[in-house]
């Protein structure tokens, strides 16, 4: 994967993030109590401590229910087991489309996907025919 293709996808990631999100809603509202001269920094400090929390958890529980709205986590399960349900091809598309992995690698890993699923099929074809 090229440098830039990775580093804008890690990007993405950390905009997305529920964490940043807060923390930047935390300083646009305590940012105004540091810059205002007749305010002093340790009120800026408690608002920081008071705010930030509520709206850190805040943020985790909205990204946590939009996710769940989506569809993207199901009630019940984490995101890493979702995805190991996901056919192997469709997480590579995913991945692919996410710009984690260039052309060269996309194809590399289907072409092993595709090999490793017809040897499951020709190690299963026996067993079926026995069992009919």
């Amino acid at each position: 994967m090229a440098i830039e293709s990775h580093v804008a996808a890690v990007g993405r990631k950390i905009a997305a993030s529920p964490l940043w999100t807060g923390l930047a809603i935390t300083l646009f509202f305590v940012l105004p109590t540091v810059i205002v001269p007749s305010i002093p920094l340790w009120f800026s400090a408690v608002f920081a401590l008071v705010i930030g929390p509520p709206i850190l958890l805040g943020c985790f529980l909205l990204y946590g229910v939009v996710r769940r709205l989506k569809g993207v986590v199901e009630p019940g399960e984490t995101a890493d087991s979702g995805s190991e349900a996901q056919d192997p091809v469709d997480r590579l598309k995913e991945r692919y489309a996410n710009g984690e992995i260039d052309d060269a690698t996309f194809e590399r890993h289907l072409e092993l996907v595709i090999e490793t699923e017809s040897l499951e099929n020709s190690e299963s074809t026996p067993e079926r025919i026995r069992n009919k």
